[in-house]
């Protein structure tokens, strides 16, 4: 279960988003997620069709890991007005244990038209994406071996006339999908890393077949792993591919690649500008279009202190085109992750915590300015959240045996358009005092 508030507080508007998480988790199979009450007469056929081929090959339905909801395609692959159905499945006691199979609709009746070898024992990826241009789906699947970790090979398929053909096959740590040299025509980056080995970066593009427009193969290959690569505007008018590095078990760095005439170019290169003790992901935090870079920075009057005591602030940047970064927004971010508190833009860098408060205990948050609290976050026993619930003090979540509760002035925000109708600026899930 998450749970996401969001309170602002004082005089100012300052937005307090809450997380907690609990051990709730949910896990269904592929084949359970498909038993959709009072099917169609299409969907009955097409399950039809499916389940009789896995009956026959005595074998279970797949849903890749980057899909939740679907292990069941169903597309005009080729563009011919006839559609067709994407399924994988696994077969047991073989030497290749995953496969594919496209079945195509011929009037009211599913009909297989092939199968295909996977390779790999774990079937991480499917996207249905026009890669090559030409108006027609190609299937673009990402397969790993589980017990070899970072062991993973992406295969793009162009499906035409009943057959099936691999137009692209390499190894990766990552691939994205996308325009990144902005010709308006879809390329593919793959990104592949082996620690302490080699970290590359090359961007193909299909034209009678998929051609190396560059590489990046002198990237610094020491350190963990990636755990964060995203891709989009890394400015105003600008692709990029952002990859957030793993030091070690805490700490990071953040390196920005772009594509300038075809080349790849690193502009932001993972040094102490980007350099965190902790991890945090790139992604577009202010909700701009344009990704951020995240970096920890001590409260004003905490420089000083022992780093281990720090209750840092996460605050993040925009690559300003050039060779620099610019401050766009900050955040307090509990470490543990239970609440995130994200101040207005007429709050940024205008807001502290007090030196006197202690990560786990209590925070309180301060006007840099005139001193003045703001918000304040503590930590109770359940006996000690009796005495002090009707007092002000609003559940914020549940941490083991603890109690995290929040309080500070709250205002109401009018919807817009909408007279009459009031929202609270603290939207509450999950939590049941």
């Amino acid at each position: 279960m998450k749970l996401n508030m969001r309170l602002l507080g004082g005089l100012a508007a300052a937005a307090l988003s809450l997380f907690a998480l609990s051990g709730c988790t949910f896990i269904s199979d592929p084949v359970s997620q498909m038993k959709v009450p009072q099917l169609s007469g299409d969907k009955a056929s097409l399950m039809a069709a499916i389940n009789s081929s896995l009956k026959t090959l005595d074998a279970t339905l797949l849903r890749p890991a980057n899909d939740d909801n679907s292990s069941i395609f169903t597309e005009d692959l080729d563009n011919d007005g006839i559609m067709e159905t994407l399924v994988f499945y696994e077969t047991k006691n073989e030497a290749v244990v995953i496969h594919g199979m496209i079945l195509e609709k011929h009037e009211d009746t599913w009909v297989k038209k092939l199968v295909f070898d996977g390779d790999g024992t774990v079937l991480d990826s499917v996207e249905l994406k026009d890669v090559t241009g030409d108006g027609k789906l190609n299937i673009v699947t990402g397969y790993s071996r589980g017990e070899e970790k970072g062991v993973k090979g992406m295969v793009v398929y162009s499906y035409s006339g009943g057959e099936l053909e691999e137009i692209l096959t390499k190894p990766y740590t990552k691939y994205i999908i996308g325009d990144l040299n902005e010709d308006g025509i879809p390329d593919i980056t793959v990104v592949y890393f082996k620690r302490n080995e080699f970290a590359t970066i090359a961007t193909y593009q299909y034209n009678d077949s998929f051609k190396l427009l560059d590489e990046l193969d002198d990237l610094d290959p020491y350190f963990n792993s990636y755990y964060n690569i995203v891709s989009g505007k890394v400015a105003a008018n600008k692709e990029g591919i952002v990859l957030d590095s793993a030091v070690d078990s805490r700490s990071a760095y953040t390196t920005v690649v772009v594509m300038d005439n075809n080349k790849l170019r690193v502009v932001i290169p993972g040094d102490a500008r980007t350099f965190k003790d902790r991890k945090i992901v790139s992604e577009d935090i202010d909700m701009d279009g344009v990704i951020e870079i995240g970096i920890l920075v001590p409260p004003k009057g905490w420089e000083y202190f022992d780093p281990e005591t720090i209750p840092y602030f996460n605050s993040y940047y925009k690559w300003d085109g050039k060779e620099g970064l610019t401050f766009s927004t900050q955040l307090y971010n509990d470490p543990l992750d239970r609440f995130t508190i994200n101040f207005a833009p007429e709050w940024q860098e205008r807001v502290t915590i007090d030196t006197k408060s202690v990560q786990n205990k209590s925070l309180k948050f301060i006007m840099t300015d005139t001193g003045e609290t703001v918000a304040e976050v503590s930590f109770f026993s359940p006996a000690e959240w009796d005495r002090v619930k009707n007092t002000g003090w609003k559940l914020l979540g549940r941490d083991l045996d603890k109690m995290i509760g929040y309080r500070g002035e709250l205002e109401q925000n009018t919807i817009g358009g909408e007279e009459g109708r009031v929202k609270s600026s603290i939207e509450r899930k999950g939590i049941d005092e």
